[in-house]
């Protein structure tokens, strides 16, 4: 807000009230700034000017015009308006197309324009308006405002858009194509020109104003209630980035935000107005690179994307209300000798190890590329007397940890692998078949026995013919106390693909609630991601199990079908459905969080990676960054068909709606039990 603004807020203080209050509600919008402004009718009655401001990516450039004023909106997307006995309204428009009218107020949203919400939720004429804005964005990235210049309004006159129609998709298609066509607009602006998703414009519109207002609410006709949040970070847990990408220092000036959210929990004995919640990160921020190649072996690689301290391995601790979420401290993992673990991988042939390289942003290995004290962690919980454990994608390692971060005690599996210092390998040796990066799904804690419960994050992989025909997960039961370890099969339904736990939370003693995700059908289906009960009470202890029935009858019961396993006396743990997110709008990749604030609602929190990815240039753009290959001279194939330029690694920010930190509190209709 400019010092001219802030100005006319003080000096108008005593004039507000008849001003009409300025708010058009919805989640605390407030009232503008204003300043005396003559008369405007009202018997007399003093008018005053007022400034608003569209939470819509701060859209600039846009034409409106109320009952007695008009213009376009600045860079920060406000116009201006008067106010006497009431506010009235603006309409919105670029070119000949309008965006409809919406109560004047000191900030306003695209869904508090007229028609904007429909049951309960963003109205579709909404998201095409969307639809239509980020598509004419000058940079085409929304995440820094919208702009729209006088040149493309000239180019929208004579022009129209129904929001409403059935044919909108392929009008808003021609348009743009016409607009690409207009050599009145610059070569690189036409070159741009994108249609967003629906599914993208969705997620940029629920930030937009989580980011401004603290929260954004929605009742979707499955549940009674969510509340979208984006976490707020501030500057000192941010982590920061040395390298050599210029659009990363470009777009993240203060830092990267750190990798959290692969595990939740919340903190005992806390809430209901404030919740302490505790996030766990994943290894850091890391990137996929092309496969490396070293002249014998091709290995799957990375690139850690940040040495900062709040990238490594880290728990933060953030509290939430019902207005907001804010990082208040993240804390580095430690081990016993209070040295931070990092996000390398520990050395190949080592136990956690699953063969992945580490490289830097040149393709080329690390010095040093691994680390015995690597960790990749994937849950979080915490016992009522403080206690903290976490664990391990790799491993799967299980970590307990003291107050200060350190840990206490560190559990692997017995197994053929390579030794690592300080890990006892009291788990079972069968999880040594766990596939790559899906060690630990999460961990959770059982309340009568104090039995830490951790899930294999997918199907166990063993001597690699397991993976995508197995039926189960194993759940595995450790007791702090006895050291007693259980296993349990959670099962997996026949028409589901590529499934796995990414969280759990428990309810009760045999009752386990988890965020898991699959494919529906086939092995190409989108993804799913959905809430789940295992319940555990008629569940079969498995640790001595095998098939004994079937044609792969004394093998590992991953080797069975769900008939197999049946017959062989095993009973897997029964399951039913709580819900499923995208049926409440979720629209991103990477949900890994889940907790139970109370019998009724439950928080789920994304894993953005710092908001960063990687791409290949002029390489073959039927294949992701991973499925290229890179040698030991930094030569990466294969490259673009019918070229002669040679592909190129870059580090770049992720897609505007996959930046940020984001959290749902979901308020189901019907309370767990």
């Amino acid at each position: 807000m400019s010092r001219l603004v802030q100005y006319c807020v003080l000096a108008t203080t005593l004039l507000l009230a008849a001003c009409g209050g300025g708010s058009s509600g919805g989640n605390g919008a407030g009232s503008g700034s204003s300043s005396p402004s003559g008369s405007s009718g009202g018997g007399g009655a003093v008018a005053t000017t007022r400034y608003g401001t569209l939470l819509a990516f701060k859209i600039s450039g846009l034409s409106y015009s109320t009952s007695d004023l008009g213009g376009t909106t600045d860079a920060n997307g406000t116009w201006t308006y008067r106010c006497n006995t009431a506010c009235g309204s603006t309409a919105f428009s670029i070119g000949s197309i309008n965006l409809g009218d919406a109560a004047n107020a000191g900030s306003v949203a695209l869904r508090e324009f007229t028609g904007g919400f429909e049951l309960g939720v963003l109205s579709e004429t909404t998201l095409r308006k969307g639809m239509f804005l980020v598509a004419l964005d000058a940079d085409a990235d929304p995440s820094n405002g919208i702009t729209l210049s006088s040149e493309l309004a000239t180019a929208l006159n004579g022009k129209t858009l129904d929001f409403a129609a059935a044919t909108f998709d392929a009008d808003l298609a021609a348009l743009v194509a016409n607009l690409r066509g207009n050599t009145s607009l610059g070569a690189s602006y036409r070159a741009g020109l994108l249609i967003p998703s629906r599914d993208v414009v969705r997620a940029l519109l629920e930030q937009a104003e989580a980011v401004e207002r603290g929260v954004y609410v929605e009742s979707p006709i499955g549940a009674t209630e969510v509340r979208k949040y984006v976490l707020r970070v501030a500057d000192s847990s941010l982590a920061a980035y040395t390298g050599t990408s210029d659009s990363l220092r470009t777009t993240f000036v203060r830092g990267l935000r750190p990798a959290l959210g692969g595990g939740l929990a919340v903190v005992p004995n806390t809430g209901p107005a404030t919740y302490e919640v505790r996030a766990v990160s994943s290894r850091g921020i890391t990137v996929a690179a092309p496969s490396y190649f070293d002249g014998v072996t091709k290995r799957v690689a990375n690139v850690i994307v940040s040495a900062d301290p709040n990238a490594a391995p880290s728990i933060g601790t953030f509290q939430l209300t019902a207005a907001a979420a804010d990082l208040k401290s993240i804390t580095s993992i430690k081990t016993s000798a209070d040295v931070a673990y990092s996000s390398r991988p520990t050395p190949l042939g080592a136990s956690g190890s699953d063969g992945a390289r580490n490289l830097d942003e040149a393709l080329k290995p690390r010095d040093p590329e691994f680390d015995q004290q690597g960790l990749d962690p994937a849950g979080v919980t915490i016992a009522t007397d403080g206690t903290t454990w976490v664990c391990d994608r790799r491993g799967p390692f299980l970590l307990r940890l003291d107050a200060q971060g350190r840990s206490a005690e560190r559990l692997g599996p017995a197994g053929d692998a390579g030794a690592l210092p300080n890990v006892s390998r009291t788990l079972p040796k069968i999880l040594e078949a766990r596939q790559a990066g899906l060690g630990c799904g999460g961990v959770a804690m059982r309340p009568t026995s104090g039995d830490v419960l951790f899930s294999v994050a997918a199907p166990l992989d063993i001597l690699g013919r397991t993976a995508k025909t197995a039926r189960l997960v194993r759940l595995v039961s450790y007791n702090p106390r006895t050291l007693a370890i259980r296993q349990y099969g959670l099962p997996i339904l026949d028409n589901e693909f590529s499934f796995q736990v990414l969280d759990l939370e428990t309810l009760a003693e045999n009752r386990v609630l988890a965020l898991v995700r699959f494919r529906d059908g086939n092995a190409t289906a989108p993804w799913l991601w959905e809430v789940r009960v295992f319940d555990l009470t008629s569940a079969t202890e498995i640790s001595s199990k095998v098939l004994t029935s079937g044609p792969n009858s004394s093998l590992a019961l991953e080797y069975g079908t769900a008939n197999d396993i049946a017959s062989s006396n095993v009973t897997l743990a029964t399951s039913f459905k709580v819900i499923e997110l995208r049926t409440l709008g979720w629209s991103l990749d990477g949900p890994e969080g889940l907790a139970k604030l109370d019998s009724q609602t439950l928080l789920v929190m994304a894993q953005v990676n710092g908001g960063v990815t990687s791409r290949i240039v002029n390489g073959d753009p039927n294949l992701k960054v991973e499925e290229h290959q890179v040698d030991v001279n930094g030569l990466i194939t294969p490259r673009a068909a019918g070229s002669t330029v040679a592909p190129t690694f870059a580090i770049v920010p992720n897609s505007a709606e996959r930046r940020e930190i984001v959290l749902w509190s979901i308020k189901l209709r019907t309370p767990l039990n």
